[in-house]
């Protein structure tokens, strides 16, 4: 690709050199031959009128000429040299650009005759003061002499300097005015301007010439992308508008409106794809856009992902933010209370996804299980008000009532009571005076929550799991005017349930847009949990704006293809003609052009997607965007874990005799 482009720069350079150089000396001779030649009156017309035209047998006469097409060579000379010089070039866009080549050349032809008209004058002029006498030898002296020149220069100065002078001295304010004009104005208008059209065309560049194969598809690949070359992303963000990547068409910056987020207008964001193949690089530029514009962003990783962290925890703390860190890896540590002052509804709820066997069912576990609905019912919401953790809420249930009271008829404690403590009982969210989400949300803070394994039903998956069903139920219960926040779920299949599953239909709603990080939507028909996965991978496809990556899998490739949309490529079948005998076959065939149905992107193009190049689904035309991860200072340092107080119980009123009590019955 370097080469094209270094043919396409040496080629315009060329046309502009013939046209302000070579041009004007070619048609100064051309019309002192025609000038003394008999027989070439009609050469010498046909440029004459055109000198006409352009005004330069006038001192000066080009001014108004040059001003009346100046807005169509400057646009025609963008259109065809810098927009589709960087297309896909179907013959559609070839025949356009062509055309906006011969507009530019011919117009400015006719002004570089005029100068060459100029020059012609001068020469005859000069020549009118020559005496050839005597040898060849003073005749040609007498042509490299200067006196006939300087003769001819003073009697036609002004003409001189109207018509080449101060011509040539236009162009070069011209060309810099081009420049900077190609930098701004039309970068902003006439290119949106034509982009659409241009990128359908070249989206649709085998309407004509269609690609029939896996190898067409494979080495059309190669040469989109062969180009691509490392950017910084910074250099892209703008305040009303979020960066996303670099279409690889047309090397231009691709952008979403933000207003459309803020609106409500847009859904949430799936990012699929391979491991290591720029999901991660594509969320951290995406968040630090929204972390530099202020807004909140919640992020649950259970990957450890070292540059996310330090890269958020930067822009963090570039905009003067708290960066929140949450580590459930480090459990022995006290930070974060994940009940959050829920109310009764929300603690049922949290409850319910928390210990699967609370649900209602058909069985006789259904008789057990009734008695740890009832001490949930009976004792546990009625204490909620005020309690500082789990384990806070706990002790005041035993406090209150004891435990004869929470026991079944068996003399049992109901399974959730044990379940509950047990939770409770890690210091990671036994504490005190624990900060407030919904506070830290409010304030644009980030929070960041460092996961542990969650392909395990652990205690601690289940507090962490938990925690994010909270942080939703929080953002559920927001006003829709509240401020925008983005919640980040890396592995989201690991998350995935009943709640999370409604609550993507519901947060786009609550102003909080969600991005999803997950290897194929395939990996959402395996979860297991209280929801179908079908219903989860239904519901991600259908309310999302998609970044497809590498999907090396056949299957998987197959069905993103489908998701691309279809276009019309025609197929060539070669029939060979036979004579009227049909016994001898002829060398001459008959090619027919069958028009076929197939996806934008093919699944031969989507197995083999370089890293950090993704499709762009769902927002416009399908794009083809190479994405690249966000840079942050190598001397960042590794954000400081939130700590709470720890929770004791000798600070409240429990009797230890009574605590002995319980600890024995458990």
């Amino acid at each position: 690709m370097k080469n094209k482009n270094i043919s396409r720069n040496k080629s315009n350079i060329s046309i502009t050199f013939y046209l302000a150089i070579a041009l004007p000396i070619v048609s100064c001779i051309v019309i002192l031959v025609s000038y003394n030649t008999t027989g070439l009156d009609m050469v010498l017309s046909t440029i004459s009128s055109l000198v006409d035209y352009s005004g330069f047998k006038t001192d000066g006469g080009w001014h108004f000429k040059l001003l009346l097409i100046l807005p169509l060579i400057s646009v025609a000379h963008y259109i065809a040299f810098s927009i589709l010089k960087k297309h896909e070039r179907p013959f559609e866009i070839q025949l356009l650009q062509g055309f906006m080549v011969i507009c530019y050349v011919v117009v400015l032809s006719i002004f570089f005759i005029g100068v060459g008209y100029t020059m012609a004058v001068f020469v005859i002029k000069a020549f009118s003061y020559m005496h050839f006498f005597g040898n060849p030898f003073d005749r040609l002296n007498e042509i490299f002499a200067s006196h006939a020149y300087i003769k001819a220069y003073e009697d036609l100065s002004n003409y001189l300097w109207a018509n080449i002078v101060n011509f040539y001295t236009v162009v070069i304010i011209l060309c810099i005015t081009q420049v900077i004009l190609a930098k701004t104005l039309y970068a902003r208008k006439i290119e949106p301007f034509f982009a659409e059209y241009i990128n359908n065309r070249a989206n649709k560049n085998t309407k004509n010439e269609g690609l029939t194969s896996s190898q067409q598809e494979y080495d059309s690949l190669v040469d989109r992308v062969k180009d691509a070359k490392k950017y910084l992303p910074v250099k892209y963000f703008k305040n009303n508008q979020t960066f996303i990547g670099k279409d690889i068409d047309t090397n231009k910056p691709v952008y979403i409106d933000d207003g459309e987020i803020f609106r409500k207008e847009l859904p949430h964001f799936a990012i699929v794809g391979a491991s290591g193949k720029g999901k991660g690089s594509f969320s951290q530029t995406f968040l630090s856009q929204m972390i530099l514009k202020g807004y909140t962003a919640i992020v649950f990783d259970p990957n450890d992902d070292t540059h996310l962290m330090k890269n958020l925890s930067f822009h963090t703390n570039k905009v003067g933010r708290k960066f929140r860190l949450i580590n459930f890896k480090d459990y022995l540590v006290s930070q974060i209370d994940i009940l959050q002052k829920c109310s009764a509804y929300e603690f049922e709820e949290l409850m319910g996804n928390m210990f699967p066997y609370l649900e209602y069912k058909d069985s006789d576990g259904n008789y057990y299980n009734q008695y740890s609905r009832d001490v949930i019912q009976k004792y546990y919401i009625k204490e909620l008000n005020d309690a500082e953790c789990m384990h806070d809420l706990h002790q005041k249930v035993f406090d209150k009532y004891g435990e004869d009271a929470l026991k079944n008829p068996n003399g049992e404690l109901p399974q959730f009571v044990s379940e509950f403590l047990s939770l409770s009982n890690r210091p990671l969210v036994k504490v005190r005076n624990s900060i407030s989400i919904k506070e830290s949300i409010e304030a644009g803070d980030v929070v960041y929550i460092s996961c542990p394994r969650l392909n395990k039903r652990t205690e601690l998956a289940v507090l962490c799991k938990a925690f994010m069903m909270r942080i939703v139920q929080i953002l559920q219960n927001r006003d829709e005017n509240s401020k925008h926040v983005f919640m980040f779920i890396d592995e989201f299949p690991s998350f995935a349930n009943l709640l999370v599953k409604e609550s993507i239909e519901q947060l786009r709603k609550k102003a909080c847009t969600m991005l999803v990080n997950l290897t194929s939507f395939e990996s959402l028909d395996g979860i297991r949990s209280d929801v179908d996965g079908g219903s989860v991978k239904t519901a991600i496809i259908t309310n999302s704006i998609k970044l497809i990556y590498q999907q090396p899998n056949t299957r998987i490739s197959k069905s993103i293809s489908d998701m691309t949309g279809t276009k019309i490529v025609y197929k060539e079948n070669k029939i060979i003609k036979r004579n009227s005998a049909m016994k001898e076959i002829e060398e001459a065939y008959e090619t027919t052009k069958i028009p076929v149905e197939v996806n934008v992107f093919s699944p031969t193009l989507i197995e083999n997607l370089p890293s950090n190049v993704a499709l762009f689904l769902n927002y416009g035309l399908p794009k083809m965007v190479h994405t690249e991860v966000l840079k942050y200072p190598s001397d960042t340092k590794y954000p400081t874990l939130i700590e709470a107080e720890p929770y004791n119980a000798n600070d409240s009123e429990t009797d230890s005799a009574d605590d002995n009590d319980i600890m024995g019955a458990l």
